[in-house]
């Protein structure tokens, strides 16, 4: 008999997200595995409670609102600025995500919105920003978690279980 999820559980996940209503990047869609003892790691409330009673080999889809997911679409995070500002002018284009790193090392990101007289209009809101995330969750393994799990899920501050 498949084990399910419950508390003091092992659970193991691959999962990848969705942006819906639009093309989702695939930087942002890609699949992604993740381990976490169930009822004392942090997990989102709405995931948690999907994933509640679950059993091994299943697969789900939750999805998340704006408001517990990216947040809502902020007109404020659009801006215009000069090409000549950036490292690699000749990468931008419309239509397409800009990266590169700052002197200071930080990580500069933004969708390209529009590109004219040397400037460009520089998206910031996160490509899920007032939009639903739809997770695509599959139940990979689920087993009693060891004493050690325990130990060591303490070690990172998880919660009182």
């Amino acid at each position: 008999m498949a084990k399910k999820i419950g508390p003091n559980t092992v659970v193991t996940l691959t999962y990848h997200l969705e942006i819906e209503g639009k093309e989702t990047p695939s930087w942002f869609a890609r699949p992604m595995r993740v381990n976490f003892v169930f009822g004392r790691d942090p997990i989102m409330p709405i995931i948690e409670q999907a994933i509640s009673g679950a059993e091994e080999g299943s697969e789900l889809t939750v999805t998340i609102p704006p408001e517990q997911a990216y947040g809502p679409y902020d007109e404020k995070l659009v801006q215009e600025i000069p090409l000549d500002q950036l490292k690699h002018p000749d990468q931008v284009k419309v239509g397409d995500y800009y990266q590169e790193v700052t002197p200071t090392g930080r990580q500069l990101m933004f969708y390209v919105k529009d590109k004219k007289d040397g400037k460009v209009i520089a998206d910031f809101n996160h490509p899920a920003a007032g939009h639903n995330v739809i997770m695509k969750i599959k139940v990979d393994e689920v087993r009693e978690a060891t004493p050690f799990d325990l130990v060591a899920c303490d070690m990172r501050n998880c919660g009182s279980g």
